[in-house]
C-alpha cells in the first residue's frame, strides 16, 4: 500500500516540480556526455600528433567535483518540498501511517524521480556527447563526424554516482523528517521563510552602506587601472585593492538585498499615481514580500549568476588567447635554444654542433624540411648579461641567420647596408617601447666602429618567443661582418619537418634524445654553478597538443560549470515563483472575483516572473560589465594579438547567447507553470 502511494505521489511530485526534473535531466546529461570523453571505449581523434589524456583524467575528476554543486540544488529543492508537503504528511500520521513510513514514503518519492531523470539524461548524454566531440574537433582542426554511441562504463558510473547522491539525500530527509513534530507540521502553512524584523533605521543604514561598499569597490579598480596605464606607479598593493574590491562588492550586494524591499516600498508610498494604477499595488507587494522574505538567497543568487557568466564568457576567451598565443608563441617544428653563460668558457659555445640532430631527423619518416642553426651575439660587454633577463641589454644575430628565418616561415628579405641594423620584437610588445628603446639607441658602437640604425627600423613578424634571450622582447639585427668581431653568446636549432610527427615522437626527443645528446657532448664544458637545464627544446605537435589540452579543458568546462550555476540560480528562482502560485492562489482568485480579467492576470503574471528574475541578474550585469571593462584594459594589447576584435566580440557572443536561451526557457517554463497552477480548479 505505502509502495502504491509513494509511486502515485512521484508522478504527481513530478508534474508539480517539472522544472525541478527538467533541470535534474539535463545536469544527468552533462555528467554523462562530459564523463563519456574519459570511457576506456571513446576514440576521439586518432591522428598520432594528439594525445588527449590529459584532458579526458581532468574532465573526468572535474566533472565529478562540478557536479557534486548539484547537492546544492537537490538539498535545496528537497527542503522546498518538505516544507510544502509538511500538512500533508501530518494527515498521513492522523491516519495512522506511522511517521517514519511517512519519511520512507518521501525517500521512494524522490529517488523514483532520480532515476527517471537519470534515464532520460542517458539518453540526452548521447546527444550532448557529439556536441563535446564537435567542440574537441572544431579546435583540433579536424573533421567532424558524428557517432552515436552508448558507452556502458559511462552508464554505470553516472547510474551509481547520481543514485548514491539521491539516496543520501534521501536517508537525510528520512532523519529530518523524523525529527518534526505534528504540530509543527499541521502549523507549517503558518509560517514564512525567515524575515529581518527591524526599524526603518537598520534598513536605511544597510543601504546607504551598500552604496558606500559599491564605491570603495569602483575606487579599488579605478586604483588598479592606473596602475595597469602607469606601470612605473606600481607599488605592490595592487593585490590588495583586488581584495578590497571583491570583499566590498560581495558585501555591497548583500546589504543591497537586504534593505531593497524597504527602498521599494519607501518609493511606492511616494509615486501614488503608479501605485494604484491597474494592479500595480498587487504587483509591488507581492514582489516586496517575496525579497523581503529572502534577502540572503536573492544576493547569493545575484552573485551565483555572476559566476555562471565569468565562467561562461572569460573561459571562452582565455582559450581563445591561447590559440593564437600558441601560432605566435612557436611557429617552428622543431627548436633546441642553449641558454646564455652555461659553457665555462665562451669559446665553447661555438663548439656546439647541431649536425647529428639534423641526421637524426633524416633518418626518420618525418624527415627535416629546412632548418637554421641561429648564432646569436653580445653587443656589450658580456657581464651585461649576467644580471638577469629584466636588466639584460638585447642580443644580435647575423643578418644571414635572420633571412633564412625568415624564408623558412615564408617571409620577405631584409636588407641592409655595410654600417647600417635594424631590429626585431615580439608581437608581445606594444609599439611605444620599440620607439622608446630606438630613439634611446639610434647608433650601436661595435669595436670604434658606430652603426646607424636602418630607414626600416625594426619588424615584428612572428618567429618564436624562445629566440628572445632580454626581458624586453627584441633583437638586433646586424651584417654578418659585424658579428665576426662580435663574443657567441648562444646556439640554437630552427627546423621545419617534412612530415608532422607524432606525439610520442616529440616527448620522446624533448624528453630524452636531445637532453641526452647535450649532456653526452658537451657536459664536460658545462658551467658547473648553473644548476638549471642547459637548452630549452620544443616541438609544435608537443605545444600544440598540450595547448589544445588546455585550450579545451578551459572551454568544456567553463560551459559546464557556468551552465551548472545557471540552472541552480533559475531552478531557485523558479521554485520560488511556483510556490507563490501554490501558497498564495487564493490571491488571484480574489482578483478574478474583483472583476479582473484573464488576459490582465497573464499579464500581472509575466510582470512578477519578469521583475523577480531581472533584479538579480541586474546586479550581476553590473559586476560583469565591470570586470569585462578591466579585462579589455588590462588585456588590451593581448586582446589585439592574439584574440583579435572579431573573436573577441564572437566569444562573449556566444557566452552570453547560451546564458541568454537558458534564461528564456527557464521564464518560459516558469510562467506556464505559473499560469497552469493559478488557473486550475
Amino acid at each position: 500500500m505505502y509502495a502504491k502511494l509513494a509511486l502515485s505521489n512521484a508522478k504527481r511530485s513530478i508534474k508539480d516540480y517539472v522544472i525541478y526534473f527538467v533541470t535534474l535531466t539535463i545536469c544527468v546529461s552533462l555528467f554523462y556526455a562530459f564523463m563519456s570523453l574519459s570511457s576506456s571505449h571513446y576514440e576521439l581523434i586518432t591522428e598520432d600528433s594528439y594525445n588527449f589524456e590529459m584532458l579526458k583524467n581532468v574532465m573526468k575528476y572535474a566533472t565529478y567535483i562540478i557536479t557534486a554543486l548539484e547537492i546544492v540544488l537537490i538539498g535545496y529543492v528537497n527542503k522546498y518540498m518538505i516544507r510544502r508537503r509538511k500538512r500533508e504528511f501530518a494527515t498521513y500520521i492522523l491516519l495512522g501511517v506511522p511517521q517514519k513510513n511517512v519519511a520512507f514514503m518521501f525517500f521512494i518519492e524522490t529517488l523514483v524521480m532520480g532515476v527517471i531523470s537519470i534515464g532520460l539524461g542517458i539518453f540526452l548524454g548521447t546527444l550532448f556527447s557529439q556536441l563535446v566531440t564537435a567542440l574537441i574537433l572544431m579546435t583540433a582542426e579536424q573533421k567532424i563526424i558524428f557517432s552515436f554511441k552508448l558507452y556502458l562504463d559511462t552508464v554505470m558510473i553516472t547510474l551509481l554516482f547520481f543514485t548514491a547522491m539521491f539516496c543520501i539525500i534521501g536517508l537525510l530527509n528520512i532523519r529530518a523528517l523524523n525529527k518534526i513534530k505534528l504540530i509543527n507540521m499541521l502549523n507549517a502553512s503558518k509560517k514564512t521563510e525567515y524575515q529581518f524584523k527591524h526599524g526603518k533605521a537598520v534598513y536605511i543604514i544597510a543601504f546607504i552602506s551598500s552604496i558606500l561598499l559599491y564605491i570603495i569597490c569602483g575606487y579599488s579598480i579605478h586604483k588598479i587601472l592606473f596602475v595597469v596605464k602607469n606601470l612605473s606607479l606600481k607599488t605592490g598593493n595592487e593585490l590588495t585593492y583586488a581584495g578590497v574590491a571583491l570583499v566590498s562588492f560581495i558585501a555591497g550586494t548583500y546589504a543591497l538585498f537586504y534593505s531593497l524591499a524597504y527602498m521599494i516600498i519607501t518609493i511606492k508610498e511616494r509615486w501614488i499615481n503608479f501605485k494604484y494604477e491597474n494592479t500595480n499595488l498587487f504587483l509591488i507587494g507581492t514582489v516586496v514580500s517575496k525579497i523581503k522574505t529572502a534577502p540572503i538567497l536573492m544576493a547569493t543568487i545575484s552573485l551565483t549568476f555572476l559566476g555562471a557568466a565569468l565562467s561562461l564568457v572569460f573561459t571562452l576567451l582565455l582559450s581563445q588567447w591561447s590559440l593564437g598565443y600558441l601560432d605566435s608563441r612557436i611557429p617552428f617544428d622543431a627548436v633546441v635554444t642553449s641558454k646564455l653563460n652555461i659553457m665555462t668558457k665562451a669559446e665553447d659555445v661555438s663548439k656546439i654542433d647541431y649536425s647529428e640532430i639534423v641526421q637524426y631527423f633524416d633518418n626518420e619518416a618525418y624527415g627535416l624540411k629546412d632548418y637554421c642553426e641561429v648564432e646569436q651575439y653580445f653587443i656589450y660587454d658580456a657581464e651585461l648579461y649576467t644580471k638577469g633577463r629584466k636588466n639584460m641589454p638585447l642580443l644580435a644575430i647575423g643578418l644571414s641567420d635572420y633571412n633564412q628565418l625568415r624564408k623558412i616561415l615564408g617571409y620577405s628579405e631584409v636588407q641592409l647596408g655595410l654600417n647600417e641594423f635594424t631590429t626585431q620584437w615580439d608581437k608581445s610588445v606594444d609599439n611605444n617601447s620599440i620607439k622608446d628603446y630606438l630613439a634611446k639607441n639610434p647608433t650601436i658602437k661595435i669595436k670604434d666602429s658606430e652603426l646607424k640604425l636602418s630607414s626600416l627600423p625594426y619588424y615584428r613578424e612572428s618567429i618564436g618567443e624562445y629566440i628572445y634571450q632580454s626581458y624586453e622582447g627584441g633583437l638586433v639585427i646586424l651584417p654578418d661582418e659585424w658579428c665576426k668581431s662580435l663574443t657567441l653568446a648562444s646556439k640554437d636549432f630552427y627546423g621545419n619537418t617534412k612530415k608532422k610527427m607524432s606525439f610520442e615522437d616529440a616527448i620522446n626527443l624533448e624528453g630524452e634524445y636531445i637532453p641526452n645528446w647535450f649532456l653526452k657532448n658537451y657536459s664536460d664544458m658545462l658551467n658547473k654553478n648553473n644548476d638549471s637545464d642547459p637548452t630549452i627544446i620544443r616541438f609544435k605537435v608537443a605545444e600544440k597538443s598540450e595547448v589544445l589540452n588546455a585550450t579545451l579543458g578551459m572551454r568544456i568546462l567553463g560551459i559546464y560549470i557556468g551552465t551548472v550555476l545557471l540552472m541552480i540560480s533559475l531552478t531557485v528562482l523558479a521554485l520560488q515563483q511556483l510556490s507563490d502560485s501554490i501558497e498564495h492562489k487564493d490571491r488571484f482568485n480574489t482578483l478574478r472575483r474583483l472583476g479582473i480579467d484573464k488576459s490582465e492576470i497573464r499579464r500581472l503574471i509575466s510582470k512578477q516572473i519578469s521583475i523577480y528574475f531581472i533584479i538579480p541578474i541586474f546586479i550581476a550585469v553590473i559586476g560583469f560589465s565591470v570586470l569585462l571593462n578591466i579585462f579589455m584594459s588590462v588585456g588590451s594589447k593581448l586582446i589585439d594579438i592574439y584574440i583579435g576584435d572579431k573573436a573577441f566580440i564572437f566569444n562573449i557572443g556566444m557566452g552570453l547567447l547560451l546564458m541568454l536561451i537558458i534564461y528564456m526557457c527557464y521564464f518560459a517554463a516558469t510562467y506556464y507553470s505559473f499560469k497552469r497552477n493559478v488557473e486550475s480548479k
